[in-house]
């Protein structure tokens, strides 16, 4: 029986890395879950489930509530706050939590109690609790509670420094000029560290990774991943980030006991992080072995659209929408695939002409994919043999779509917007 595992909050970045990363599994079945109503409800194959807040007060109540009704085994949170709040009340939750434990999260909450317990490790930057010198400066100030880059500041000066220094909210660290690191580890539920993957931060915007390339694990790094493990109790996934100070050491930045949103990195090099993360959890014993060969990841923003429409019936055109340039259209491929996976009706209407079936097959597509095949005569209108009710066209000319259209009052896509169908 496969195992459910409830994503939460769904809608983060790093909550579509893992969902990528195990939605395949035949062991899992993913529940996604979010308190609000964004782009996830256009990812998952399931529906996503309405929570309330972590501030509020009901929310325990609510989230026993959905567990029990959907059987959710596990819980993998995708947040820092959410890893927190929940490894807090791990007691009193009916489902295990896919995290490390509580005194883990909270230092891996807070930067100043990240910073108090590698104190004495030659990797922690110095930290400032007094105003300086001017010629010490620049210095960083960033959050307490944060992650990645975001509200990081530059400190250039005393005087900025002096208007800041009195926020407790607030950690002033040295400057580290040089290049970023991500390492991406895995704890088993013995305490060993099994992996630890170093990946370059090419290229940061937001706080995200939009370029990442693997480097070489030195032993500096290897020793910084041991050290970290020995002190916190982790349990599955895990990563922290290092940065070049001015001389090229390596200090740290942060630990954190979610999932990084460019963890897929490794996954694409045999290392399936979350998915060991529940294999862990279910007792399994796991062996990670990682692929030699070359790899860079580029991350580009993409587009959703949610439209408000429902259909049962999808009629689509042959020549330059189905086959484009002599070449099978995998977009819209896999669209047709996804309506006859939620079982709508897909059929092929089409003036190709006798010589349809031969061109089918010469392209590997097979006839029984449509539940109904319309071939017309070059002077037949299509809108002629179309039911419009709860149904969409897509035609890549714009005679077509525009006739069809006008004579049915039905929805009509182009080529370039059948992405848009897609959910995920």
């Amino acid at each position: 029986m496969r195992k459910k595992v409830l994503i939460f909050p769904s809608g983060a970045e790093n909550a579509l890395e893992i969902n990528e990363a195990i939605k395949y599994s035949i062991h899992v079945e993913v529940i996604p879950a979010s308190g609000r109503n964004d782009y996830s409800e256009l990812i998952y194959e399931n529906e996503v489930r309405k929570l309330p807040f972590l501030n509020e007060l009901n929310f325990i109540e609510d989230l026993n509530k959905l567990i029990e009704k959907d059987k959710i085994d596990l819980i993998f949170p995708t947040d820092d706050t959410a890893s927190l709040f929940l490894a807090e009340n791990a007691s009193i939750i009916n489902a295990k939590i896919l995290s490390a434990d509580f005194k883990t999260n909270l230092v891996c909450r807070y930067k100043k109690e990240t910073y108090t317990l590698f104190k004495d490790e030659f990797f922690c930057p110095q930290i400032y609790l007094k105003v300086l010198e001017e010629e010490e400066y620049p210095i960083f100030s960033k959050p307490d509670v944060g992650q990645g880059s975001q509200g990081v500041q530059l400190i250039k000066s005393k005087k900025h420094h002096e208007s800041l220094i009195d926020n407790n909210d607030l950690i002033f660290v040295e400057y580290l000029p040089g290049k970023e690191y991500t390492i991406d580890c895995f704890t088993n539920r013995y305490g060993e560290l099994l992996f630890s993957g170093i990946r370059e931060r090419a290229e940061v915007k937001m706080g995200i990774s939009f370029r990442s390339r693997e480097v070489s694990l030195t032993d500096e790094v290897k020793q910084i991943a041991e050290k970290i493990n020995s002190k916190l109790g982790f349990h599955g996934l895990w990563f922290f980030q290092l940065k070049e100070d001015c001389n090229g050491h390596l200090k740290l930045l942060e630990v954190s006991t979610r999932t990084a949103g460019t963890m897929g990195f490794f996954r694409h090099k045999g290392v399936n992080l979350p998915l060991l993360t529940i294999y862990d959890a279910l007792g399994m014993d796991v062996e990670i072995f990682k692929y030699g060969y070359e790899l860079e990841l580029f991350r580009v923003t993409k587009n959703k659209f949610k439209y408000g429409l429902e259909y049962d019936t999808v009629y689509v055109d042959y020549d330059d929408t189905l086959i484009v340039n002599g070449k099978v259209n995998i977009v819209l491929m896999s669209f047709i695939y996804q309506c006859k996976n939620n079982g709508k009706i897909v059929k092929l209407i089409t003036k190709h002409g006798a010589k349809l079936h031969m061109s089918l097959n010469f392209y590997s597509i097979s006839p029984s994919l449509f539940d109904e095949i319309i071939v017309l005569k070059m002077e037949d209108k299509k809108s002629d043999y179309i039911e419009s009710h709860k149904a969409i066209f897509i035609d890549n000319w714009f005679v077509e779509r525009r006739e069809v259209r006008l004579a049915k009052d039905m929805p009509v896509f182009d080529v370039d917007t059948v992405e848009s169908l897609i959910k995920n």
